[in-house]
């Protein structure tokens, strides 16, 4: 991967194909090669004639590890992604976002939503508009000495999800502990964007996407039968209805 620094951090990130451009943001504790790479989706985006961005975030992969809350806020986090496609001399481009990637690509649409055109937020629904529900029970488990004796099976989960990937348990720690609204749908309003927001049937961590959808004006909810949190981006069925959208949209 390629490096740049934004304000003091170095963001690692990637380019494939030649196309319009579509920035991809990977979720909590992922790495965009774990959630884009792996499952295939920089290989379908490519092949549908896209320049794939994808970069791992800070705290995570191989970016800059940081070990404050406050260096992970959303702003900031949303600020390494623009910062990222002024760095490679791109205007606008389309933009997915999963779980946190979600989130923070949900934040770029709302305050920066001329530099995107569609907007896919997966991995989140009715359950990711209040507040950062779990979040301090993973922050414990990361930084747990061991895995052993964690009770919380989503906490428990994210931790060994991380171990699997040899990444930095405290520096997630740091990000889970971030501050967080009570309303993390506050500025759903303000997109203007043409929006798919879609997530598993089996997602307990994200719920209905349809309650997250309403927020935003014309935007589309979708759920995949059959798929849960963690499984839905190697999904062909998730994948499917993605590409269909962005066939449709774009």
């Amino acid at each position: 991967m390629l490096h740049f620094d934004h304000a003091g951090v170095s963001i690692a990130h990637e380019t494939a194909g030649d196309g319009h451009p579509m920035l991809l943001i990977h979720g909590f504790a992922a790495t965009a090669e774990d959630n884009w790479g792996r499952t295939g989706w920089v290989a379908a985006l490519t092949r549908a004639r896209r320049q794939v961005v994808t970069f791992d975030l800070r705290g995570h992969g191989a970016s800059t590890k940081l070990y404050d809350p406050a260096d992970y806020t959303v702003e900031k986090m949303a600020g390494d992604a623009l910062a990222l496609m002024d760095h490679l001399g791109i205007e606008r481009a389309s933009l997915m976002g999963y779980s946190m990637g979600a989130g923070i690509a949900a934040h770029l649409a709302a305050h920066h939503g001329d530099r995107f055109g569609v907007v896919i937020l997966g991995g989140v629904g009715e359950k990711s508009l209040s507040g950062a529900a779990g979040t301090g029970q993973v922050a414990a488990a990361l930084e747990a000495d061991s895995a052993e004796g964690i009770a919380d099976p989503l906490a428990r989960g994210f931790r060994l999800y991380a171990e699997g990937l040899g990444q930095d348990l405290k520096a997630l720690a740091a990000c889970a502990r971030a501050p967080r609204g009570p309303d993390r749908g506050a500025d759903l309003g303000l997109i203007r964007n043409e929006v798919m927001v879609i997530a598993g049937a089996r997602d307990d961590l994200a719920g209905d996407p349809g309650p997250f959808a309403a927020r935003i004006a014309g935007a589309r909810a979708e759920i995949i039968p059959g798929t849960d949190h963690m499984f839905a981006l190697a999904n062909p069925m998730f994948k499917g209805a993605v590409m269909d959208f962005l066939a449709g949209i774009t």
